[in-house]
């Protein structure tokens, strides 16, 4: 009698344990089910790998180049602008320039895809005409393999202040060895190298390289990470810069630490109440509590993680007001996504994303 007891008893615990299970996930499917809303139709599609500010506008590339003016709070009204012929990988800017780094590829008909011949880089000082940055290895025209692959990186500080907007490019492999520019137009300063991780140097040698980078207030640092940002905002200069190192969130300058992020850190950005982190599972946030993120995520008040999902990863965000709270600016970000689609991500949810105060949801830009 007292087995069958005890039988009963975990069974009946086992059930109860399961009906918990069941109505948590279901309270948090219902919680997504809440927060989904009709979606507009995508104005810039495809691969997004930079949104940055240029003078009084802001870039970002899908193989071409689309601009908006900064002041512009309309939903959409990004325009197609002059760009460099083939497909624009990717955007920095200075405080004069801005530049784009082009793939140029053959169609291979034997196996039916386009192979890379090659990458150009290329700057502009007025957003529409265009000429090669001849001061980097190869005059501007770098081969996709010679003496073995070659890898191009190109990136900068982004700022909001224009002063304090930088441009950098970096070849790494085969006969270009191991070499990093900063920019400036069609010219470029070769840099010396740092082994070090957040250093004022970049990193380039056969394991690591620098991939993004910031103006902490007094210095550019650079990152072996694609994400990374600091807390300036329009009214005030930096003090704090934070990147990603793996899936660990870290940050330095008027104070230091670090917290675990829920995947691999892809980008960042700051607004007054959350630190933004685009991750390879989606977008996340962290409170700040004078400037230091929280070691646990915060569930959204919108319909972020039901659009920017875990089946994503995020690739740039950008707020255009980090002075205000998380719910009271405009903000940027993009996607994309690895495989054939069958883990339940959609091809039409590779975009442009933003989010307006006026309409407090994420949807397609």
């Amino acid at each position: 009698m007292k087995k069958f007891k005890v039988k009963n008893i975990a069974f009946v615990s086992l059930v109860l344990f399961c009906a918990a299970l069941f109505s948590s996930c279901q309270d948090v499917i219902y919680a997504n089910i809440r927060k989904e809303v009709k979606l507009r139709g995508a104005s810039i599609e495809a691969d997004i790998r930079s949104i940055i500010r240029y003078k009084d506008d802001y870039y970002c590339a899908n193989g071409n180049i689309y601009h908006k003016a900064k002041d512009d709070t309309r939903v959409g009204c990004w325009s197609k602008t002059p760009s460099p012929s083939g497909h624009v990988l990717k955007l920095a800017s200075d405080s004069t320039n801005i530049y784009a780094l082009v793939g140029i590829s053959r169609e291979d008909y034997s196996e039916g895809e386009n192979v890379p011949v090659r990458r150009e880089l290329w700057f502009s000082s007025d957003g529409s005409n265009w000429s090669k940055v001849a001061g980097v290895y190869g005059a501007g025209v770098i081969p996709y393999n010679s003496g073995g692959r070659i890898e191009t990186y190109l990136f900068g500080t982004n700022a909001i202040a224009s002063a304090n907007r930088h441009a950098y490019f970096i070849v790494r492999g085969g006969d270009a060895g191991y070499k990093a520019y900063e920019l400036n137009g069609e010219a470029a300063t070769e840099l010396g190298l740092s082994a070090n991780n957040a250093d004022t140097k970049p990193v380039v040698n056969s394991s690591k390289v620098s991939q993004s980078c910031v103006y902490d207030g007094s210095v550019v640092r650079f990152f072996n990470s694609t994400g990374s940002c600091t807390n300036e905002t329009n009214t005030a200069a930096p003090t704090i810069y934070y990147y990603g190192d793996g899936s660990t969130l870290r940050w330095g300058g008027a104070k230091e630490g670090s917290v675990g992020a829920y995947a691999s850190v892809y980008s960042l950005a700051c607004t007054a109440d959350y630190i933004l982190v685009g991750t390879t599972s989606g977008i996340t946030h962290h409170l700040l509590t004078d400037g230091v993120p929280g070691s646990s995520l915060n569930e959204f008040q919108t319909n972020a993680e039901a659009t920017l999902s875990a089946q994503y990863t995020i690739l740039a965000i950008l707020v255009v007001s980090p002075e205000l709270n998380e719910l009271g600016t405009i903000i940027y970000a993009s996607q994309n996504y690895t495989g054939s689609g069958s883990n339940s991500a959609q091809f039409n949810h590779i975009c442009m994303w933003s989010y307006y105060p006026s309409t407090h949801e994420w949807n397609r830009e």
